[in-house]
């Protein structure tokens, strides 16, 4: 009886610590992502949801528009390229997937306080994930430089052609 008790409140406690894991590291991403943009060089595309569902249906830029689409997102001025990284890789938006994509984005050259503090995060409060981050960052050490591209002139591209050319 007492060791089932025990292990009830250690998974409970367990389950609370994740969940506020999960808090913390959204509420940490949100505001970092707040100050990212309005630090970020770059040009807004001007492009909403709706006209990258009006390109080609075998486009990056239509590809973009549904995963926008299906998250119910809009683009994010200056920072679009960063869902077409999710889109290209296939790193998912839940957080261990989101501080993935950055390992992913560092083994690939790319090098920013925001990158190093997300997988400063990651090493902290995931090293359930250390295997998946490792993977990604391999992954993107494999691919050929993405992370600075001019994806807004390659929106009309094929998507499988740009997806085989820079994902290995």
């Amino acid at each position: 009886m007492t060791k089932s008790i025990f292990l009830s409140s250690y998974f409970e406690i367990q389950s609370t610590l994740l969940i506020v894991r999960e808090l913390f590291v959204g509420a940490s991403f949100d505001l970092t992502s707040r100050l990212y943009v309005k630090v970020k060089q770059g040009t807004p595309w001007n492009l909403s949801t709706r006209q990258l569902l009006d390109f080609s249906e075998d486009s990056l830029g239509f590809h973009l528009g549904c995963f926008l689409l299906q998250h119910n997102f809009e683009p994010q001025p200056k920072c679009e390229d960063h869902d077409i990284f999710h889109v290209l890789t296939g790193y998912k938006t839940d957080t261990a997937q989101e501080i993935a994509l950055q390992f992913f984005l560092y083994g690939n050259g790319k090098r920013s306080p925001f990158l190093s503090l997300a997988m400063g995060a990651g090493y902290l409060l995931y090293p359930d994930q250390y295997a998946t981050f490792k993977a990604a960052k391999v992954q993107g050490h494999l691919a050929p430089p993405v992370y600075d591209l001019d994806f807004k002139g390659l929106l009309h591209k094929p998507f499988k052609q740009l997806k085989s050319q820079f994902i290995n």
